[in-house]
């Protein structure tokens, strides 16, 4: 998602669209971004993004 937002930004950026417009923009972009780098540290307790290959695959059971 956040690669579709960047291309968004890009066009706008290229678009006749008032500065003002453009930083506003901006800004949301760059906070967003902010808020998913927060998001995904904090997943990474619950999933190890190392063990790629183990994605998907069930874990074993405590019972």
């Amino acid at each position: 998602m956040s690669g579709i937002v960047k291309k968004q930004q890009e066009m706008i950026e290229r678009s006749k669209v008032e500065e003002g417009v453009k930083e506003e923009l901006r800004n949301m972009v760059n906070e967003a971004d902010g808020k998913l780098d927060v998001l995904e540290y904090h997943m990474r307790r619950y999933c190890d993004t190392d063990d790629v290959g183990a994605f998907g695959k069930e874990q074993p059971s405590d019972d």
